[in-house]
Formats: structure tokens, C-alpha cells, sequence
């Protein structure tokens, strides 16, 4: 025990120790797997001792409990919004108007001042936040909010690595209280990474890295955060208890001693000239940095300078932000492909005449749906305007229809896939479609008030019809195109949907490459290819059996984990589940009308239609078909769903109107799958164990949840008394 406490120590500091070289130095010492043994070494050290676990350690990064909501808590200092400007003059107005406040502050000398240090640092278009250390430790990080108030988002900022948990003491003692103004980033790289990873679950791409990263810090579940990784830098101060600090250089020197990164390319000037040179030069390197910047930030450096200068009611009169206008090109509109993306997704993509922008030569756009390419009325021989979208992903701004010679082809949308042929579905603006399904129940409910009533109904304004403008995307129906089959038969035969092991990307990719899988019934044939199995590179005896035994595991995984399974849009795990208790088997539900679907707890209409039209395609019944015949199990076992009681909760069961928590690991059950059904039985399953949760569904190793839950005198079960009462 006590090896196993000193191993602890020094483990927290080593990975401590390389955060700060990783993300404040910029001089890593270490690999990243090497980086990612020491934090396992760790985490395996305090599962064996959880007495050891303290809120710093390294481990308590990987996210934690997730939340009801935000706490919307006051700053201690307000977080003022910076003044900007786009162009040289109104920076030399501000220059000039500074100079002569701060003569007029220094009234005792006799020469007017004619130079300042400023200091410059990259505007970093991210999320700002405040992050509160009190005796070294982070206690608090809010969101700027109204500037007088913010979200308090800490459990979302203590995932992110380049933020530490306890500030570095080796070289100086910092504040009691030491609040850090900054901004939280996410990188290029990263950014591409999300997108795509959405782009293969049917969700919508981020438009750019700021949305992303505002949408990560406002996850409810810290798991998301801790999964997309994150950047900070910090550049201003909040409350200081006591403040030492005498200028910004100064302050910015102590927060890297903490441990807290600041950017590299922060530069301190005399003069305003050799500030203009710093900020023209940097709109060429801003490009080359992988992270969005849209400007450059200007403060006097001397803080006592800077309260003596004050602020408006808006913003502080000592900085202003240098902002870059949006570097444009236009080129020509050569052609127009239509692409299909892994969730069959159909994407226009521009090809232009080349033509350098931001750091780079563009020659193809997305046009992103035909709802863009008809309201903007984009042809093939158009001139074009195009910029890149959060400095990065290439699009067309509009078209300078003065240039049109009356040759230019409008772009026809595809009527059929572009790959296999398979019809289309078309997706709509939801905002429209709301509209008009407010209009509808309006419609509805102005009818039975006049029938009520005798009287004429007077009946709403009609929304226009859909159309074009309101389009929001086109779909491949075809579950076997060949665009996205692959990627949909990697989600097919994952761990949460069919769960076939042996048969991850890897093999998928190698047996498809050979010719072996063309459809989704072709896994379930494998069984007839053994021999040619057994001929592929690493493809031994012993994993072939596997995979095999796999596959035929995989059968009777029941209809809940085949919907999920099938890249359907919309339907995850939870809505599959519910879809198979109350239908039953696919036949059921392949037969029955959008109407029907729709009344499914969580099936809304447009969900519902994709549903049926998915099932009753050529494709959907070929694929239902290939199912059956390989005896893959298309029903699933219907629970007793209690019946809704005269005050219109539920009775009956155990777990009806009762708030639940889940965790730990279960071996009879997959944990979205537990969730959906106690849903269906009238629970309500949260993520926390609080004083208003009624019973823990305890598995193996369920941790700090249980211990929190006998603390609270709240009701624990095992799996065996789990099973007994869904039986």
C-alpha cells in the first residue's frame, strides 16, 4: 500500500509535469503512447485503491458524472467585450486618443507622451471563459455569458488537458485567489476529425471550429468533452487576491510558470508603427498555425495604466481588437459532381478555376445541399465570390450575376443516386417544417372550437408550400450503395448494434477487397466461404472460428439491435428499442403506416416517414429478405408496459414514476439497451445519483455512484434482483 500511495505521487506529477511541456512549452519529452501508459498505469493504481482518488489527479480529466444543467453564477469581475475595428485609420485614431488620455493622466510631464508598450496577441476565434484557481486548485470555470454572469461549465473545462488542476508552485507561489480570463479553442485537425465522425452517424457537420466548441462546452454529459480535444490559451485577468502583477508581460510570464499556456506569438512594441508591421505580418502566418484566428489584439502593457484608463460601459479603453476582413476571391464556376458521403448523404461539390485563397490554392467548394445552390441561384459558368468558412472549409458567398453572358446551365438536383440509382428521399428545413405543423394543429384546433361553438372556423394565414429554397439535404435509400456500404456494414456489426467480434474495420475492409462482402446478408454467408477465408492474410484457423462462432452469436442479438444496426436516419438505440417493444417484429413494423410509427414515444413524423420508407424500399425488402433467410432474429420479446392510471402517470411494475441510475457493468445487458426499457416501464433514467433518485442499478464495478448512493440512503440492486423484476 504505501509503494502503491508513492507510485501515485509520482505518477500525478510526471503527467502533470508533461501537460505543462506538451501544452505551455510547446516542448514534449515523451510519445503520446508513452504519455497514455503513464495515465493507464495510474488509473489501474487508483481503481485498486480508490481511497487514493483526490478531485486533482490527472484521472479525473475523462469526464465524470454528467449534469442536470447549468448554474448561471455572477463573475467576480465583470467579462467586458473588446472594441474592434477593420481598418488602419480608426487603430490610429484609438492609438492617438490613448496617448493623449494617458498625457493627460500624467499631467505633471511637461512633453506630451509619443510612445506606449503595447502588447499584441492573436485573437483567437474560440469561447471565452474564467477559470478560478483558489490556493493553486481550479474551483470554478464560467462562460462569459452577459459578462455579468456566466454558465458555470466547470465540469466540462476540467477534461480539457491543456488546463491544469493544480497550478505549478515549483517556481513561484501564485495568488490565493488567481482568476485567468482565456479563450478555449478547438484545432483544425480536430475539428475535421469531429465533423467526419458526424458526417458517419447522420448527424449534421459543424459549421466551423467555434460552433463546435461552444457546442461541446454546453454537453451536459462531460464524456463529450473529454472526448474532443480541446485547446486553451489564456490572455487576460479576473479578480487577483493579491494582485503583484505590474504589467501584462508580466502576468503572462507568472501564468506560464503555473502551468496555464499562453500564445507563442504574443509580441510587445513601442511604437505604433512596429505594431501595424506585427499585425500585417501576422495575417500571413495565421494561416500556417492548424487553430482560427480572426485578428489581433492590442492592450497597454502597464496595468496601472490601464485603471487609470477605465472603460466604457462596454468595453475597457485600453485594448481594442484588430479584426481581418474575410479574405475573398472569386474564380469561375467550372462543374458540379454530385458526391455521396458514408450516411448516403448527397453533396454538391463545385470545381472552380484554382485560384489562391488564405494560404492555399482552392479548386473545389461544397455547395452543401440544392436548397443553397437554388436560393443563391448558383449556375455552372457563374463568376463566384468564395471564402473560407471559419478560415478553413471553402464556399461560395454568392454570384456576381453582372458577369453572366446568358450561357451559364442552372444545376439541376439528381433524381436517383449518382452511384447505385436508387431513389431519393429529401430532407426539409426543419424550422419550415415546424411551420407548417404548427399550422396544421392550429387548423385542428380552430375547427373543434367552431364546431363547438356553431360558428365559421377562422382558420390561420397557409405557410407557402415547400419547396427548393427548402431543402436541406438528399438521401441515397439504398443501405448496399456501394458509396456507403462499407462504413454502414462497420456500423452494422459494431459492439453496440449486432456486436460481431472478429469482424471490426480492418477484416470489413479485407473481405470486401476480396470480393466477399457485397451485401449485408453476404456476413451471414461467410460460413459457405470458409476455405477462402482461411487463404486471407492473417486469417489463421483459430480467428476464422471466432469470427464464425461470432456471426452465428450475432443471430439472435433480436429486432431492437437490428434496427440499430441498419444506419436508418435518426434512429438510434433508444428509438429502436422502443420501436421493436411496440411493434414486435419487423413485419409489424415494415407494414404499418408513417401514422402509426409516429405514435412511438419519441418518433416524430419526419423520423417516422424516413422509417417507413426505408423498410418498404426495393432495397429495405431485399436486405429484410437477406435477414430471414440467414435466420437472423427479426422479433423481439415484448415486455408488459404498465398501463397509464387516471391522473395520467403510470402504475404497476417496480420501476414505474421512480428515478433511476445505471452503473457499473451488466452481463446480461447492454446499458442504452436497459435505459430504453426502463423507459417503457415508466422510469426516468438520469445520469447522476442526487437525494432525488429512488434506486441505483449497481453492475460490476460500479464506483463512486454506489458509494454515493449508501451515503444517501438510497435503495441499491444487484443484476440478479434487476432480472427478477423485469421478469
Amino acid at each position: 500500500m504505501p509503494s502503491d500511495a508513492k507510485r501515485i505521487a509520482e505518477l500525478r506529477k510526471l503527467i502533470d509535469q508533461h501537460n505543462r511541456l506538451y501544452y505551455t512549452e510547446a516542448a514534449p519529452q515523451i510519445s503520446d503512447h508513452d504519455f497514455d501508459s503513464l495515465l493507464r498505469e495510474l488509473i489501474d493504481l487508483e481503481e485498486k485503491h480508490p481511497d487514493l482518488i483526490t478531485p486533482d489527479s490527472p484521472t479525473q480529466r475523462v469526464g465524470g458524472e454528467p449534469i442536470d444543467g447549468f448554474k448561471t453564477i455572477p463573475h467576480a469581475q465583470r467579462m467586458m467585450s473588446i472594441d474592434n475595428t477593420y481598418n488602419r485609420d480608426e487603430l490610429r485614431a484609438w492609438y492617438d486618443r490613448t496617448l493623449k488620455a494617458i498625457g493627460n493622466l500624467q499631467s505633471s510631464i511637461v512633453d506630451p507622451i509619443s510612445t506606449i508598450t503595447l502588447t499584441l496577441e492573436p485573437k483567437i476565434d474560440g469561447v471565452a471563459v474564467s477559470l478560478r484557481y483558489e490556493k493553486g486548485q481550479l474551483v470554478q470555470a464560467l462562460s462569459r455569458g452577459d459578462g455579468k454572469r456566466g454558465d458555470d461549465i466547470t465540469h466540462n473545462v476540467r477534461t480539457i488537458r491543456a488546463i491544469p488542476l493544480t497550478l505549478n508552485t515549483e517556481d513561484a507561489d501564485p495568488p490565493d485567489v488567481l482568476e485567468v480570463r482565456g479563450e478555449i479553442f478547438m484545432p483544425d485537425a480536430e475539428f475535421q476529425r469531429i465533423n467526419d465522425n458526424r458526417e458517419a452517424q447522420d448527424l449534421d457537420r459543424f459549421a466551423n471550429p467555434r460552433n463546435a466548441t461552444a457546442g461541446t462546452l454546453k454537453s451536459l454529459d462531460p464524456a463529450t468533452a473529454a472526448e474532443r480535444r480541446l485547446m486553451f490559451y489564456a490572455h487576460g485577468r479576473g479578480e487577483l487576491i493579491p494582485n503583484t502583477f505590474s504589467s501584462h508581460q508580466e502576468f503572462l510570464a507568472s501564468l506560464r510558470a503555473f502551468g496555464l499556456p499562453t500564445n507563442e506569438h504574443t509580441q510587445t512594441v513601442d511604437t505604433f508603427d512596429d505594431a501595424w508591421q506585427f499585425i500585417e505580418s501576422f495575417q500571413e502566418t495565421r494561416n500556417t498555425l492548424g487553430y482560427a484566428t480572426d485578428g489581433v489584439v492590442i492592450k497597454i502593457d502597464d496595468h496601472a495604466l490601464q485603471e487609470q484608463l477605465g472603460a466604457t460601459s462596454k468595453a475597457p479603453r485600453w485594448c481594442i481588437a484588430y479584426k481581418y476582413a474575410a479574405e475573398q476571391a472569386t474564380t469561375t464556376l467550372l462543374n458540379v459532381e454530385w458526391q455521396v458521403g458514408k450516411t448516403g448523404k448527397l453533396t454538391p461539390r463545385a470545381t472552380m478555376e484554382p485560384v489562391f485563397l488564405a494560404g492555399t490554392t482552392v479548386q473545389h467548394a461544397t455547395l452543401h445541399n440544392y436548397g443553397e445552390v437554388h436560393r443563391k441561384d448558383i449556375r455552372i459558368g457563374d463568376s463566384v465570390i468564395i471564402e473560407k468558412a471559419g478560415e478553413i472549409i471553402p464556399q461560395v458567398i454568392r454570384v456576381d450575376t453582372d458577369q453572366r453572358k446568358g450561357k451559364e446551365k442552372k444545376i439541376a438536383p439528381p433524381k436517383s443516386c449518382p452511384i447505385c440509382k436508387a431513389e431519393i428521399a429529401i430532407d426539409y428545413d426543419t424550422k419550415r417544417l415546424n411551420d407548417i405543423e404548427r399550422y396544421e394543429a392550429r387548423c385542428e384546433a380552430a375547427k373543434k372550437k367552431a364546431e363547438k361553438e356553431g360558428a365559421k372556423p377562422q382558420l390561420p394565414d397557409k405557410p407557402k408550400p415547400l419547396g427548393p429554397a427548402d431543402e436541406s439535404a438528399r438521401y441515397c435509400t439504398n443501405p448496399e450503395c456501394p458509396a456507403q456500404f462499407r462504413e454502414k456494414l462497420i456500423w452494422f456489426v459494431g459492439r453496440n448494434q449486432m456486436d460481431i467480434d472478429g469482424l471490426g474495420e480492418k477484416a470489413i475492409h479485407l473481405l470486401a477487397d476480396e470480393g466477399l462482402l457485397k451485401t449485408f446478408g453476404d456476413v451471414y454467408n461467410l460460413h459457405t466461404q470458409r476455405d477462402k477465408l482461411l487463404e486471407l492474410d492473417r486469417m489463421g484457423e483459430k480467428k476464422v472460428e471466432n469470427l464464425l462462432a461470432g456471426i452465428e452469436a450475432s443471430k439472435s442479438q433480436g429486432l431492437a439491435r437490428v434496427l440499430a444496426g441498419l444506419g436508418i436516419r435518426q434512429i438510434g438505440a433508444s428509438a429502436s428499442a422502443a420501436l421493436a417493444q411496440h411493434f414486435g417484429d419487423i413485419d409489424t413494423l415494415a407494414s404499418s403506416d408513417p401514422d402509426d410509427i409516429a405514435q412511438v414515444e419519441d418518433i416524430g413524423p419526419i423520423t417516422a416517414q424516413s422509417i417507413h420508407d426505408f423498410l418498404n424500399s426495393p432495397a429495405g425488402q431485399h436486405l429484410i429478405t437477406e435477414l430471414k433467410d440467414a435466420d437472423v432474429k427479426l422479433t423481439e420479446e415484448r415486455l408488459v408496459i404498465p398501463k397509464a392510471d387516471d391522473t395520467g402517470g403510470k402504475s404497476g411494475g417496480p420501476f414505474a414514476g421512480k428515478t433511476i441510475v445505471i452503473t457499473g457493468t451488466f452481463e446480461a445487458f447492454d446499458r442504452n439497451e436497459l435505459k430504453a426499457r426502463l423507459t417503457q416501464l415508466g422510469a426516468k433514467v438520469t445520469g447522476s445519483v442526487s437525494k432525488n433518485t429512488d434506486l441505483l442499478l449497481a453492475g460490476d464495478k460500479a464506483g463512486s455512484k454506489l458509494n454515493k448512493a449508501e451515503q444517501l440512503g438510497i435503495e441499491a440492486w444487484d443484476e440478479s434482483k434487476l432480472i427478477e423484476a423485469l421478469n
